[in-house]
């Protein structure tokens, strides 16, 4: 995903023009694409007015366009009321979210009073199937880096599901081509059993810088997940009530430096997966936002990256539901 600081009228208008540019660039046709503009505007606006400032994500996938508004404003105290047609805090029409929800084939928010808004909206072409909301995951470039060096996958079916994330080592153009290459291996491998899937990884990147990687699979029927990890990833599963359980990775650098590779086990059963690079600190804690486990995936990812960003690296988070819909 790609990241814009909107903190004023110039930042909306160039929001509208880079979602243009997506749509362009997966396809939509104009219908879609003028419909993702405007959710694009009325996002952004709502950044300036409402959240002083904020930030809108753009990703881009085969049958649609993501934007993912972001803002530590003050937040609102009835959602519902503020998604409702002409309501207005600030004296305007109050259309913004009441358009989006017309607009986008899918829209989720999180706001509490002083915790800020999370608003979720996609944009998908017309007669696309429709996409699964049980897991989601973002990839933001360190500030000033146009390439990215972390990424992550997927691979669900119905008797399991599984995510990988990798972390290339530093940053830019060569950790984005040790990403690229842990992605490339896992794809061709990602059946095997978690730690054959790793080991692959590591060989795969013997001739890169290398870097962090993991990978989880939940088998559906059996409620576990089997886990194995290299560097410094962090995965948790967290359960209905709120509890975490971090998930143990071990030390080393995919493609240099691994001992024997182990995979873990761990009973899962209703609540959520998360794993994230260490472009986003492991203090979050599920207590901090109200209704943590009910939220709509991206609204996790992008509620973490928002207040756990580090800033100073790439980062990525990955959420996934730990039970088959």
């Amino acid at each position: 995903m790609v990241e814009l600081k909107v903190a004023d009228d110039s930042a909306v208008a160039a929001a509208r023009r880079r979602a243009l540019a997506v749509a362009a660039t997966v396809g939509l046709d104009e219908l879609r694409a003028g419909q993702l503009a405007l959710v694009a505007t009325e996002l952004s606006t709502n950044l300036v007015k409402h959240g002083g400032g904020g930030r809108l994500l753009i990703g881009d996938a085969v049958n649609h366009v993501d934007l993912l508004a972001l803002d530590v404003g003050p937040g609102m105290a009835d959602v519902g009321q503020c998604m409702a047609d002409g309501f207005s805090s600030s004296g305007t029409p109050g259309n913004g979210l009441g358009a989006v929800r017309r607009l986008a084939q899918a829209l989720h928010v999180a706001s509490w009073p002083g915790l800020g808004t999370a608003v979720f909206a996609r944009v998908a072409r017309q007669g696309a199937p429709p996409t699964q909301d049980d897991a989601a995951g973002l990839s933001i470039a360190k500030p000033g880096e146009d390439a990215c060096g972390d990424a992550w996958t997927s691979r669900v079916d119905d008797q399991a599901g599984a995510w990988f994330v990798v972390d290339g080592l530093g940053h830019g153009s060569e950790a984005a081509l040790a990403a690229n290459a842990a992605i490339t291996q896992f794809q061709r491998g990602q059946t095997a059993a978690v730690a054959d899937v790793l080991q692959a990884v590591h060989l795969a990147l013997r001739h890169t810088r290398g870097g962090a990687v993991a990978v989880a699979r939940i088998e559906w029927a059996a409620s576990t997940v089997a886990y194995a990890g290299l560097g410094n990833i962090s995965a948790a599963l967290v359960n209905a009530s709120g509890q975490v359980r971090h998930l143990v990775s071990l030390n080393g650098i995919a493609g240099h430096n691994a001992r024997k590779i182990h995979a873990f086990e761990y009973p899962c059963g209703d609540g959520l997966l998360i794993m994230h690079s260490d472009g986003i600190s492991a203090g979050w804690t599920p207590q901090r936002y109200p209704g943590f486990t009910r939220l709509h995936p991206m609204l996790l990812a992008g509620l973490l990256y928002r207040d756990f960003a580090r800033g100073r690296d790439d980062a990525t988070v990955v959420v996934a539901r730990t039970v088959r819909p």
